[in-house]
Order: structure tokens, then C-alpha cells, then sequence
């Protein structure tokens, strides 16, 4: 089984569909169809049944995927095996990257990178922290770039601290805060729970949410707007926005780190290797 045999079929698993398959390979319908009926020819078995709802892959297909699974996985340790002994670096670099990270200081990373390593390539997926950090340990990606604090017995460096901030168009009172209206977004919990911990230890009742928005960006927008305040960290204001920092307990500025984690074996690629080089020389705050 070739590596383009085992992309279509992970493809058309994953998708459920043939027409979302064929969109996602750029070939056509029929030129898919076709090269499944060939696997389905060459290994003399029934690799999926289509339907009203999709396709359903047989007992004998779900199988032909794990191992199409491991197959490609293998074909890609020995590309980046060998490609780690050429003198000039070149590959892909697989990264699990925070959305925040990715949207707001990603792009000023790869543009430093990429000006030094023009032939090294990147594969981006961003989500939430729990499911980078899982991409990571299970060497589905060679780094994570995650934020807040989490479980990591493994390598790991702070490439920013950040500052919690009230985002607001207008000035506000932090007294005045539980009388107005609050904008909250979809965000990871660990952040929530930074939140909602600070509003506790200032406030006694509970915050009027007046809107919520699936994404952090979005929510900002409303607030320049005037619709109310945001609670967000520094990453996404520009100097001239109306903010104000906030502070924990002790008086001390209320922090939100992101770290890029590892497993040391990723070092074994020149590549991986060097852009965590790239990442101590010009992003590490600070060790953990």
C-alpha cells in the first residue's frame, strides 16, 4: 500500500462521505470511487458500503484504515529520518498551537523561522489545550504551544507571560464591574477558571452577562463597540485600546503564561530541533 492509497483511505474515513472526501484530495467523485474500487480489487474485500447518510465502512475496511494509519505514520519517520541526515534542513514540522497563540503571534514566529529555513514546512492544528497536549504525547505532533497552567511530565520552556485584562471602549471602575454588562466567548477552561476565580475573590455577586460569543476576537470587536466590558488577556490589545490590568491577591499582576512542550525524542530531527533552538534563542521567558 502506497502513501497516497493510505491518505485516501484515512480521507474518506474520517470524512464519512465521498463527495467531502474527493473535495479534501482535490479529485473528482468518480476518480475517488474508482481508486477505492481498486483497493477494494486488490486486496479481494469490501472496504465500505454507501448509503443515504454517508458511507459505513465494513469490519474488513476499519481495519485496511488502522493499518493505513500505521503505515503512513511510518512512511513519514523515514522521510523526516532522512531528510535529517541531509546538511540543509527540509520537512514538515507538525505543531499543536493554542488559537489564541496561533491567531495573534504564530504568524511573527514562522515568518522569523521560515526566513532562516526556507525548505522546512509546517503542519498547523490549533483546538483546545487538553487536545494539543494529547496530539503532543501521542507524537501526533512534534510540539504543542499550549496556555495556562497544565500536567506535563515532559519537556516544556514559557514563551510569554501575559497580562489579565478588563477590555473595555470606555474607562471603567473595577468597583463598577458587577453592575455592568459583561461580554464572556468560548474559551479553555483553564482560562474560565482563572476568571472566575479572580471574580470571586472581588466580587460577591455574580457578574450580568449581557452577550457571549464562540470566539475571543469576536467578543473584543463588541466591546470596542461599547456593549459592554471583556475580561481577556493582553495577547489580543493593541496599545491604544482602553484597558485595565488586573492583579490577584497579593497585589501581584494577574498572569497568563503559554509554554511550547516536547518530547525529547522530536530532538532526534534536525528540524524539530532547530526551531526549538529558534524558539529558547528568541521567545523563552522563563523554565518550569
Amino acid at each position: 500500500m502506497d502513501k497516497r492509497e493510505c491518505i485516501i483511505l484515512i480521507t474518506v474515513f474520517e470524512e464519512k462521505n465521498i463527495t467531502k472526501a474527493a473535495d479534501r484530495l482535490f479529485v473528482s467523485q468518480p476518480t475517488l470511487t474508482y481508486k477505492l474500487q481498486q483497493i477494494e480489487k486488490q486486496y479481494n474485500i469490501k472496504i465500505l458500503h454507501r448509503g443515504r447518510h454517508g458511507v459505513q465502512f465494513t469490519q474488513q475496511g476499519e481495519y485496511i484504515v488502522e493499518f493505513a494509519r500505521s503505515t503512513l505514520e511510518r512512511l513519514q519517520m523515514l522521510e523526516e529520518t532522512l531528510w535529517n541526515m541531509d546538511e540543509e534542513l527540509y520537512g514538515t514540522i507538525k505543531l499543536s498551537v493554542a488559537r489564541a497563540y496561533a491567531l495573534y503571534r504564530l504568524p511573527d514566529v514562522l515568518k522569523g523561522f521560515s526566513d532562516k529555513y526556507s525548505r522546512v514546512n509546517f503542519n498547523v492544528r490549533t483546538g483546545l489545550n487538553l487536545n494539543l497536549i494529547q496530539h503532543v504525547f501521542k507524537g501526533e505532533s512534534h510540539i504543542g504551544i499550549v496556555r495556562g497552567e497544565h500536567h506535563w511530565s515532559y519537556e516544556q520552556r514559557t514563551i510569554s507571560e501575559e497580562k489579565m485584562c478588563i477590555l473595555s471602549k470606555d474607562k471603567v471602575e473595577l468597583s463598577n464591574l458587577p453592575n455592568l454588562k459583561r461580554i464572556t466567548y468560548n474559551t479553555d477552561p483553564a482560562l474560565n477558571m482563572v476568571i472566575d476565580n479572580w471574580w470571586k475573590q472581588n466580587f460577591s455577586s455574580p457578574p450580568k452577562i449581557g452577550f457571549h460569543f464562540d470566539n475571543m476576537e469576536t467578543a473584543k470587536r463588541m466591546a470596542m463597540k461599547g456593549l459592554g466590558y471583556a475580561i481577556v488577556p493582553s495577547i489580543i490589545i493593541k496599545d491604544e485600546e482602553n484597558y485595565i490590568s488586573l492583579t490577584d491577591r497579593n497585589e501581584e499582576p494577574l498572569l497568563w503564561k503559554t509554554w511550547f512542550l516536547y518530547k525529547k525524542e522530536s530532538l532526534e530531527l534536525a528540524m524539530v530541533r532547530e526551531f526549538i533552538q529558534y524558539l529558547d534563542d528568541q521567545y523563552v521567558t522563563g523554565y518550569k
